[in-house]
């Protein structure tokens, strides 16, 4: 939604400067009851991209997981359409 709105400002041509945008946003979160962080946090970069890489991790498993499943269905429904014909 808050791409849309700034795609729609764009394309009316309407200037704004950083802290308008900044501005909007911070409504827009508040409006969809979201906390509006006030300062970088207290997680230092190293933290963030070992988290980062954890959970990549977790959902690469998962997905390799899926895919597998989804090409064993795939492969079985072929099977299945050939033994029929």
């Amino acid at each position: 939604m808050y791409l849309d709105y700034a795609e729609n400002q764009a394309a009316r041509q309407l200037p704004m400067k950083m802290t308008d945008w900044i501005k909007k946003l911070d409504a827009f979160l508040q409006f969809n009851e979201y906390q509006v962080l006030k300062d970088a946090g207290k997680v230092s970069h190293a933290v963030a991209m070992k988290l980062a890489e954890t959970a990549y991790e977790k959902f690469r498993i998962e997905q390799g997981r899926t895919f597998k499943s989804d090409f064993e269905k795939e492969f079985k429904d072929i099977l299945k359409q050939n033994k029929g014909e």
